[in-house]
């Protein structure tokens, strides 16, 4: 709130009034009207309020430099009722919200309150504007890259129609489509049908069938047989219908399109198989190295999307010819599926495979596609196993190099040693990815190792109150102390323990010990709490209500003594997981917090869709904050945001000490960090 008024005294007279009618108010002040901008933008100020009777505010002055500003910030004067009764007048024809007596304490409080509630109103209607704008974006990016074909129909016309609807109708652009009108595709037989159709399907609510089967008629005069469903749509403002045609037998437009698939010539996977067991015999073992590869067309959903159907098995067919004239003195080329190969290659050891997939990658690709939308990426996608020794059966070396082309689950990783062959992707992305599997591998293991032999230790980082509440609140992390006692971070092991399904016991161990120490510390005669972490695995897992609630029987513990803490990423995947959980955590007096806070474009959405008391906000904030202004700012939108819901903040990752005076005139409710203290494992309370 700026205040425009001289005296400091008075200033805080009218921010205490305020606060006695139950509003968190912080505010500054100033008389010079110039400042107003500037002031409102440093500080985020939601409101003005200007203070006529004092003689050094120059009113006028300051109903024009607040009909300036860019943003919404209202506009509240307080003036002497003895004064000139017309200047307040003017003052609300200048843009005034409200004109208060400078003696009635209570009239201020209402208008406030009234003025604060009615700028959330305005702003959410703005963001839940913005909003629909991205949502029917969205809706119009899907519909354009769905593989159903998808059409806009008002009074009969075409208003829009996506690729698919193009390609099936065979109109050769957008234009020709608004030309056309719907009966016209439609068989004489089905027009009064669909007539009565689209008329009850736009009525509110929608009345009669959902879908309708009709016969439909081609551009090119060519029929097929089609559902079609509708709703009621809007378009550019447009109200209109929603129409969604599929081919009740698909099977026949692809034949239609593009005949009979003819014979490439290649050879068939039985053959493919015959081969590899030629070449390792019945004692499954290669004398002579040998390589096996999976090739497949990168995007050929996106490829007839953009092209159609005809033009795109004929481009997949130039590329069959390019890849068997590159392969021809290679080895086999075997055709697998509409959009993959198999290669067959004898005597090529792991250089040889490694050279041979560059030159496939490089020079294999789709010729340029006329017509197309969009620049089409042709390269092929290569995966590839050495076979030398002993060899698994035929069969599982072709999905090994299903799986070293990045397709279904990673390979399976063999022991040194082991004599059936080795596998290596061509991505270097696939090469990292193997090499962090095996490093996951080896943390898993010392996970599993930490667990069986109680080697996990919890640590404590206070969560200190800027604004002087007596609480002790700790944020508990967890530790793994390995063979030689080194303390590992729960960020070198958190990754391995999700992935091996083990974080859920990490969790249970994590609650079980905390609840523990504070029931003990408790009994000391220290108001601690603790902020425990919960993961995805354990919040979805609808027994940790009762793990938490028998720990908390074991203990003597309250539920108002911990704050379970969810991370925002986790929020849209697990909306309603979440909010059961917090319902259910709620019932026992637990406290409720999102880490990583502000990440989101929308952060009042996550505000409004869970009861939180919390929000520890992204460590990234802290850095460096006291040179970016840029920082600053949304700092203090995130922080008045946040006490509009009543959620405290609480901002981490904090290093310097420059920070802590920018955090506390934010509003920033509390502050944790390295700089302050860093975790230990020993409690040092207050005594």
């Amino acid at each position: 709130m700026l205040l425009m008024v001289a005296q400091e005294s008075e200033a805080e007279r009218l921010i205490t009034t305020v606060r006695d009618g139950g509003l968190p108010v912080r505010g500054t002040h100033t008389t010079h009207a110039e400042e107003i901008a500037e002031l409102v933008e440093q500080r985020a100020c939601d409101l003005i309020v200007c203070c006529a009777y004092d003689p050094a505010v120059e009113l006028n002055a300051v109903l024009a430099r607040h009909r300036e500003l860019a943003g919404d910030v209202p506009l509240i004067v307080i003036a002497d009722r003895a004064g000139e009764p017309r200047s307040m007048i003017r003052a609300m024809n200048s843009g005034a919200r409200d004109v208060t007596d400078r003696n009635d304490t209570e009239q201020l409080q209402l208008v406030v309150s009234r003025e604060l509630a009615d700028l959330r109103a305005r702003r959410q209607l703005l963001d839940l504007a913005a909003r629909l704008r991205q949502c029917e974006e969205r809706a119009r990016e899907l519909v354009e890259s769905s593989e159903e074909a998808v059409a806009f129909i008002q009074e009969g016309m075409h208003v829009h129609a996506n690729a698919a609807y193009l390609n099936l109708f065979r109109f050769p652009s957008v234009d020709d489509a608004q030309a056309a009108a719907l009966l016209d595709l439609i068989e004489a037989k089905d027009q009064s049908v669909v007539r009565n159709f689209l008329r009850d399907r736009q009525s509110v609510p929608p009345q009669g069938p959902a879908e309708l089967r009709v016969q439909g008629i081609r551009a090119d005069a060519s029929r097929f047989a089609a559902t079609l469903t509708a709703a009621p749509a809007e378009v550019d403002g447009e109200h209109c219908l929603r129409l969604i045609v599929r081919v009740a037998n698909p099977s026949a437009v692809v034949v239609e399109a593009g005949g009979d698939n003819p014979d490439d010539g290649l050879p068939s996977y039985l053959e493919l198989i015959a081969a590899i067991d030629s070449l390792v015999g019945p004692e499954r073992r290669a004398h002579e190295p040998f390589a096996l590869f999976y090739i497949a067309i990168r995007e050929t959903s996106k490829l007839f999307r953009e092209v159609g159907l005809t033009r795109g098995l004929e481009l997949i067919g130039s590329l069959t010819a390019a890849l068997t004239r590159l392969c021809a003195t290679l080895g086999m080329l075997v055709r697998l599926s509409d959009d993959s190969y198999g290669l067959l290659a004898p005597e090529l050891d792991e250089i040889g495979a490694e050279g041979l997939a560059e030159r496939i990658r490089a020079q294999v690709r789709l010729p340029p596609a006329a017509g197309a939308k969009s620049e089409i990426e042709g390269n092929c996608d290569v995966g590839y196993i050495v076979i030398a020794g002993l060899s698994p059966p035929s069969a599982n070396l072709l999905d090994e190099a299903f799986r070293a082309c990045g397709g279904g689950a990673p390979a399976p990783v063999r022991p040194t040693g082991t004599p059936t062959g080795t596998q290596k992707s061509t991505s270097l992305a696939a090469r990292t990815k193997q090499s962090a599997a095996d490093s996951d591998a080896a943390m898993i293991d010392m996970v599993k190792w930490a667990l069986a032999n109680d080697r996990f230790v919890l640590v404590y980082q206070p969560i200190i109150s800027l604004m002087g509440d007596n609480q002790e609140n700790y944020g508990v992390l967890m530790r793994l102390n390995d063979p030689s006692d080194t303390l590992i971070e729960a960020r070198e092991f958190i990754g391995a323990a999700i992935l091996s399904g083990l974080i859920e016991r990490l969790d249970k161990w994590a609650i079980r010990h905390a609840i523990k120490a504070l029931g003990e510390h408790r009994r000391s005669g220290h108001q601690l709490n603790f902020f425990i972490n919960l993961a995805e695995d354990s919040f979805r897992d609808p027994g940790i209500l009762i793990w938490i609630c028998d720990c908390l029987r074991e203990f003597d513990v309250r539920g108002n003594w911990l704050t379970f803490v969810f991370q925002e990423a986790l929020v849209d995947g697990n909306l309603s997981s979440l909010t059961r959980i917090v319902e259910s955590l709620k019932t026992i007096k637990c406290r409720i917090a999102v880490n990583r806070f502000g990440a989101s474009d929308h952060p009042q959405m996550l505000l409004q869709g869970l009861a939180l008391d919390f929000v520890l906000l992204l460590p990234e904030f802290a850095k460096g904050l006291a040179d970016d202004q840029n920082k600053q700012q949304r700092l203090a939108v995130l922080a008045n945001l946040s006490r509009e819901f009543n959620v405290k903040t609480v901002v981490t990752g904090v290093e310097d000490a420059r920070s802590l005076t920018i955090l506390w005139t934010a509003g920033v409710d509390y502050v944790q960090g390295n700089f302050l203290q860093r975790p230990s494992p020993n409690l040092e309370v207050a005594t």
